[in-house]
């Protein structure tokens, strides 16, 4: 009987030690397989030198087995001495239990690893291996917890948060363009202006301010803040337990790309990224291949408020004249981001078109009186030709992707004919493109 125990013990030892090989072969297998995946890298394999390793492995290996099977044999020994029918065949229900429960854990880890590597399809990885996001290590890097490079410092999400919210429009508007709306459960009050660029569906949620108390009570997994948010407030909401990530909000189309796949990989939403990305990249390609024929194309952004300010390099309004494909008149003159100028350096400009990026509300309708009746501005071409035009501020002025509709605007609204209209359909850019899942 002891001799028979024996057997089982050590046929049982050597399953489980196959099994140990097995995984960690397979392991090392599987990283082999990325490794040579990856361009550019060397997968050629000296199979002599190949040969010599794997048999200093097994002999190895095979010295570990023998020492740990006279260790188990040893203590057989000694326990069999004391122990009658019903312990040994406890002990081989125990060993038979151990054993199960092995082999439960690596098909779960199995499969744990099969659905990583399946939870993008080869066309999405195709997509996303194109873009090289500052703050992110890998993009196809889908499992949690995962880690970034935010403004704020190193962020850890543990899992794919449920429970979202922004303290800033350009984000509001950002991340509507691709997540589940399910998941969001507050917006801040200047997305539910009537005119804004996704009121409609904002108008009936949660406002959200500068007060904490209406950002807590709305239970976030995650707050979305600009770089101009409140510091104090930031850190009060991390000492809260709640996870914030302050990201830029760039004005270039690349800078616009980079921020919405950044904010999709925080929140779990590449695919409905990619929507987002597709539809802005057909409207830029519509932008490129209907342009104005004309030799008029300085193009002059300025608002009054106090003083003349003139939209210069680096300015939301001159990457939007500038991807219309016209000149940007400030940032000729030396003008960077939004700036004063003086009035004489307006008129000096000698702007062919003027646009004014101001509500009605704020003044922009007499600005535009003024522009047009002072004669001290009567020399300027743009007035000269009445080509001064209002502009839809919602495109102009927000720090978002519907910054590509102020030139879709620009084009259809300064004078000169339009080349290819006939050859390309305008498309439509939608405020959300997962909307509530469908």
């Amino acid at each position: 009987m002891k001799l028979i125990v024996k057997i089982f013990l050590i046929s049982s030892l050597l399953v489980i030690a196959a099994c140990s090989e097995a995984e960690t072969i397979s392991f090392e297998s599987s990283e082999a397989i990325e490794v040579r995946n990856e361009p550019g890298t060397d997968d050629s394999i000296d199979l002599d030198e190949f040969e010599k390793e794997m048999e200093e492995m097994d002999s190895e290996f095979e010295d570990e087995i023998e020492d740990e099977i006279k260790k188990k044999m040893e203590e057989m020994d000694s326990d069999l001495m004391d122990s009658d029918e019903d312990a040994v065949e406890k002990m081989m229900k125990e060993y038979d239990a151990e054993l199960e429960k092995m082999n439960e854990e690596s098909e779960l880890e199995l499969e744990k690893m099969m659905e990583e590597s399946e939870s993008l399809d080869v066309e999405l990885i195709e997509f996303f291996m194109a873009y090289d996001v500052p703050g992110i290590e890998n993009i196809l890097d889908l499992s949690w917890p995962r880690e970034v490079e935010a403004m704020n410092g190193t962020i850890t999400i543990d899992e794919k948060p449920e429970r979202i919210l922004t303290i800033s429009t350009g984000h509001d508007e950002m991340i509507f363009g691709f997540a589940n709306l399910n998941n969001i459960v507050g917006v801040t009050s200047f997305s539910q202006s009537p005119g804004g660029n996704i009121y409609e569906l904002t108008k009936d949620m949660p406002t959200i301010t500068s007060e904490i108390e209406t950002i807590v009570a709305q239970n976030p997994d995650i707050v979305f803040a600009d770089p101009y948010a409140n510091a104090n407030l930031m850190q009060s909401l991390v000492d809260l337990g709640i996870t914030v990530v302050q990201t830029n909000l760039n004005n270039t189309n690349d800078g616009r790309i980079n921020d919405i796949l950044f904010a999709a990989y925080v929140l779990d939403e590449l695919e409905g990224a990619r929507m987002l990305i597709n539809a802005i990249d057909s409207i830029v390609s519509y932008i490129y291949n209907t342009p104005i024929n004309s030799d008029e194309y300085n193009v002059l952004s300025v608002t009054y408020y106090d003083a003349y300010w003139a939209a210069g390099e680096g300015s939301t309004e001159g990457s939007i004249i500038e991807l219309a494909g016209f000149i940007n008149s400030a940032a000729e003159e030396g003008v960077v981001s939004n700036n004063m100028i003086t009035k004489e350096s307006l008129i000096t400009m000698m702007p062919h078109h003027i646009v004014i990026p101001q509500s009605v509300e704020w003044g922009g309708q007499d600005f535009y009186d003024t522009l047009m009746s002072d004669e001290s501005f009567s020399s300027i071409p743009a007035v000269k030709n009445e080509s001064v035009h209002m502009v839809n501020t919602s495109h102009f002025t927000t720090l978002s992707h519907f910054n590509i509709l102020g030139a879709i605007d620009l084009l259809e609204i300064l004078p000169g004919e339009r080349m290819g209209l006939n050859e390309f359909e305008k498309p439509i850019l939608k405020a959300c493109y997962q909307c509530f899942g469908d």
